[in-house]
């Protein structure tokens, strides 16, 4: 009962925040990698709504999923994310994974000309909260740090987290380490109130642990992958749009991910 009117609650503060929220802010064109996670806040009690749709198409068919997420600034350099991935292919669009709450602090901030350095810590935890069908049916933890430097040209990050997994049953999940790399190029140099855009290149690794069950080591559980993406930043006042595109190149961990994944996502600070 808790967790469904958790998800009620998420999902009308998204639906209120996206169609009845007005505001314009000097951080809506902070940018972040498609794909990966960057250090970027938002100001004092700003909120920033984010919806994105996932497309990946496997041997028989194609996977569909909304991930949505929340974000609140409790002050200019410590941001707080509520976030919830849906699945379109399992409960008729109704099944939820688990839902996760994540933390960013920006420790360093350092304003140069043309531009700014930053970084940040991160922390998570995803809660064993979704439908069983599409959820792990675990409480996991992440922590990492991220460093970025913003231009009005030019923008870089690089990132990396590591993800505690728990055990499910008579699985032993291994834990993941992940690291983004990502480059940003904004071709012409606008100012707020016109429309903007950078294209994006990432670098996106995962290196996995082993999973056991009952003792018996899984195989193909121990690797890594690496995929590269590629996509846009279209932004205009506290809106933007996001569209990528993310391709495996190397993959020692099997088929699961081993296709292309389309993304668009509209993200709205208020």
């Amino acid at each position: 009962m808790k967790i469904h009117l958790l998800k009620t609650l998420f999902s009308k503060t998204l639906f209120l925040g996206i169609f009845f929220g007005i505001g314009i802010s000097s951080n809506a064109k902070a940018h972040e990698p498609i794909f990966g996670i960057g250090p970027r806040t938002i100001w004092m009690h700003g909120f920033g709504f984010e919806t994105s749709l996932n497309i990946q198409r496997y041997t028989r068919r194609a996977l569909y999923e909304l991930d949505y997420e929340v974000l609140y600034g409790v002050t200019s350099n410590w941001a707080v994310t509520l976030s919830a991935p849906q699945s379109l292919n399992e409960g008729n669009g109704l099944s939820f994974g688990n839902i996760g709450i994540s933390t960013k602090y920006r420790f360093y901030k350092n304003d140069v000309h043309g531009g700014v350095y930053h970084a940040a810590i991160l922390g998570g935890v995803e809660f064993q909260s979704g439908d069983n069908n599409v959820s792990t049916n675990t409480t996991d933890y992440m922590a990492g740090l991220s460093g970025a430097y913003e231009g009005r040209r030019w923008l870089m990050f690089a990132t990396g987290r590591y993800r505690l997994n728990t055990n499910s049953n008579n699985l032993t999940r291994g834990d993941v380490f992940l690291y983004d790399l990502a480059a940003g190029f904004r071709p012409v140099k606008t100012g707020y109130y016109k429309p903007d855009v950078v294209f994006m290149a990432e670098l996106n690794g995962q290196i996995f642990g082993r999973n056991t069950r009952n003792g018996t080591v899984l195989p193909d559980s121990k690797g890594s992958r690496l995929a590269v993406g590629v996509g846009a930043w279209i932004t205009y006042r506290n809106w933007a749009f996001k569209p990528g595109i993310q391709v495996p190149i190397y993959d020692q961990v099997g088929r699961d991910n081993s296709t292309p994944q389309l993304t668009f996502a509209v993200e709205f600070h208020l």
